[in-house]
């Protein structure tokens, strides 16, 4: 079910679902909506933050850690990032063999370490910047890839 209304971030509303799919640049969120989010996570259900969303929700730390890190800024090229160790035996890359793309080159910040998996980084000149990870949050799970590509994994 698409919605763009952030007012569906209750307990009522995500009751109906295993998880939740963001991909939007919407600023700020209100606290009751935010622990709502957080409350449906830690229940065990999937929160699925991609892309841009990483940007989302940016006026409550709390949202920003649950996604794992904030979006700070961009560039544009073509690249491939690296399966990091952790990512080679994860289940979630099984059989994956990655890809190249032009996308635009996300830097995050606020990065959120505690619970995280990171799956997939990017070369930002010596660094090895986060781009896909997985983390749990109670008993649910978040799943985050900086791609919006459209090629198809």
């Amino acid at each position: 079910e698409y919605t763009d209304v952030v007012n569906d971030l209750n307990a009522e509303k995500l009751a109906k679902f295993a998880g939740l799919v963001l991909f939007a640049n919407i600023d700020k969120i209100e606290d009751d909506k935010a622990q709502a989010l957080l409350a449906y996570v830690a229940s065990g259900k999937g929160f699925i933050p991609l892309h841009c969303a990483s940007y989302c929700f940016r006026n409550n730390d709390d949202v920003v850690a649950l996604m794992g890190a904030q979006f700070q800024r961009h560039g544009t090229g073509t690249f491939r990032v690296s399966t990091t160790e952790a990512g080679k035996s994860h289940p979630l890359l099984k059989g994956y063999r990655g890809f190249e793309s032009w996308d635009e080159t996300y830097v995050h910040t606020k990065h959120n370490a505690k619970d995280r998996v990171v799956l997939e980084t990017r070369a930002e000149g010596e660094v090895q910047e986060p781009w896909t990870w997985v983390r749990t949050h109670g008993k649910g799970r978040v799943f985050y890839t900086a791609w919006r590509t459209r090629t198809a994994w």
